[in-house]
């Protein structure tokens, strides 16, 4: 047990060595310029709704222009969830950010290398590490765009991957469990690319089930039925643990401005198509996506990735030819890898337009060249394999000894990560550091204004809307509409005393000289409930921002608000904890099963 503790202390020793120079230009009490700058802001809500008692806090205050917002109804929570452990730590929201930038580049790190080994070997592995971990695309992610959630995303999906691959290979362990465990990861960090991940993981169920029907065994029935039934297993593991989000996300999208903020105008899919000559060279910037060639940032691949992809394919090729030992096994591998790069490569070009005109989930992506995440993850497992092929090839000539083959492959490991990293690590670093700190990033006038302004997807439908100078779609909602109170007397004669006023509860007691119109300044949206001396009142929304409004008569009366629970929310949280029981009954029972052998 000790040789195996020291021999992983030593891969992840290994492992943070070749990674720490990607997130070494975080290591600051600074901050730095994104496209998505909201992450502290988030942080924070998430926070204070935890502290107001709600354990995952849908609705929040503050954004939505100081009407509150469904912000984690529709936002995966995964990444703040872990961002509130280092906080609660004594990290402040902006070294707690940062530190989640970092352990998806560590976490992302090991899940490349443990495929890549489950492939072919641990040397290629390491290699893998660097490709992967130095691809232009996680620099874009971090550095430019900021997109925190498709950064950690990828991050995850080689332990999808490799999973499924263990699923296949070890059957009498608990690894469907912990596939099903990665999907529900996948789903609450970025469901949307989750969803093109879930298309691959079908293609790869249909390859493993072809490899046991083509193979030599006589049981291929019983191993088909017993994959069947795992996979199965983990897809429901997968989807119920997580549909505490994704549920009641996808049922109640349609009540917002999500279909036109991210699937038309500046975010419609056809103005984000790859070119092919910009996967060998578009320059490098800070900018953001154009139309056809005038990306401000780059797309490459990154000429090392490209490169020792096409040396591993020539490799393989040559192992073919040579009728060298296992080539069967190594190039079916090889080759079902290199049809899901080669697919999501032309995925993100104009060529894959008839599969997006086509499939109209994939609009809410919005960028095509979000396939490149699967192409950095693919592209490294295929780089690497030019190290374990030539081993392969080396160790069939019969001249050269077998230390000597062992030097050579430790001695081209070690130059080409440390080429790699010095030739990509310039690209990690911010464009400029940011002197801030988290209270300038939380206030009332920064989440309300300068935040609010920056993501509007989920306001409710039916907002007043107006047109901006970039002809994009905006809510008709000036600074001087931000409410200072969290209610209006709009007519009638009324005292009005606040006794509560949360993210999802407000409470107010209303001496009514005269009956009254009371505006509480937070959007109307499905679950928002109003109690008047404990029995249901009418809400009406039916003004410019869509505003909850309800009539009190006249006399003493205690009003309540409340966003609760719909349908779909409340299916979601119930088949959640179902999924948490079967995790749970099928650990105890696989535990009990070692214990009586």
């Amino acid at each position: 047990m000790s040789g195996k503790i020291t021999r992983a202390l030593l891969e992840w020793s290994i492992l943070l060595i070749i990674t720490i120079p990607s997130f070494i230009a975080l290591i600051n009490n600074d901050y730095f310029p994104m496209h998505d700058d909201q992450h502290i802001a988030r942080l924070f809500l998430l926070d204070q709704g935890i502290m107001q008692g709600s354990i995952f806090p849908r609705w929040v205050g503050g954004l939505g222009f100081g009407f509150g917002y469904p912000l984690f109804n529709f936002y995966p929570p995964l990444i703040y969830y872990l961002g509130l452990l280092f906080h609660s730590v004594g990290f402040s929201y902006i070294w707690s950010i940062k530190l989640v930038f970092m352990v998806g580049f560590i976490l992302g790190a090991i899940g490349i290398f443990h495929l890549t080994k489950s492939l072919t070997n641990k040397m290629s592995a390491y290699f893998s590490v660097a490709l992967f971990t130095y691809a232009f695309y996680h620099a874009v992610l971090i550095y430019v765009r900021g997109a925190l959630a498709e950064f950690f995303a990828m991050s995850l999906i080689p332990y999808v991957f490799l999973f499924l691959l263990y699923t296949f290979q070890k059957k009498d362990s608990h690894n469907y469990i912990y596939l099903g465990v990665s999907i529900a990861l996948l789903i609450l960090c970025h469901p949307l690319i989750a969803f093109p991940t879930f298309l691959l993981l079908i293609l790869s169920i249909i390859y493993f089930l072809t490899t046991i029907m083509l193979g030599d065994n006589t049981d291929k029935i019983d191993q088909l039925v017993s994959f069947g039934k795992r996979i199965i297993t983990s897809i429901v593991i997968g989807l119920s643990l997580s549909a505490f989000f994704w549920i009641p996300s996808i049922t109640e999208k349609q009540y917002t401005l999500t279909d036109t903020i991210l699937t038309q105008e500046l975010a419609s899919y056809k103005l984000h198509y790859i070119y092919p000559q910009q996967f060998i060279y578009s320059p490098w910037g800070f900018g953001g996506s154009g139309v056809g060639l005038s990306d401000g940032m780059t797309m490459q691949l990154g000429k090392m990735q490209i490169g020792f992809f096409l040396i591993s394919l020539f490799l393989l090729i040559v192992y073919i030819v040579g009728r060298l030992t296992d080539r069967e096994k190594i190039s079916r591998n090889y080759f079902f890898i290199l049809c899901l790069f080669l697919f999501s490569l032309f995925m993100t070009t104009p060529y894959s337009s008839f599969i997006w005109d086509n499939v109209k989930y994939l609009w809410y992506l919005q960028f095509p060249w979000r396939f490149l995440t699967f192409t950095t993850v693919f592209v490294a497992v295929l780089g690497g394999y030019s190290i374990y092929l030539s081993e392969k090839i080396l160790k069939q000539k019969k001249n050269l000894s077998l230390f000597f083959n062992k030097y050579l492959l430790i001695s081209a490991t070690l130059v080409l990560s440390a080429m790699t990293v010095l030739i990509y690590q310039k690209y990690f670093h911010p464009e400029k550091y940011l002197h801030i700190n988290d209270n300038q990033r939380t206030t009332y006038d920064q989440l309300a204004w300068n935040v609010s302004r920056t993501s509007f997807e989920f306001i409710p439908k039916g907002v007043k809307t107006m047109t901006s100078s970039l002809k994009t779609t905006i809510p008709a909602i000036q600074k001087k509409d931000i409410a200072k109170n969290s209610y209006t007397l709009l007519s009638g004669n009324s005292q009005i005393s606040q006794q509560i006023n949360l993210f999802t509860k407000k409470s107010y007691t209303i001496n009514v000289l005269t009956d009254s119109l009371i505006q509480i300044n937070t959007f109307y949206f499905p679950g928002w409930n109003a109690y008047l001396d404990d029995q249901s009142i009418q809400i009406n929304d039916n003004n410019s921002f869509k505003l909850i409004r309800v009539n009190v008569p006249k006399g003493y009366h205690k009003l309540i608000l409340k966003f609760e629970n719909t349908i779909p929310r409340t299916v979601g949280n119930v088949l959640s904890i179902i999924g948490l029981m079967i995790i749970l009954t099928l650990l105890l029972k696989k535990n009990r099963v070692e214990v009586i052998h």
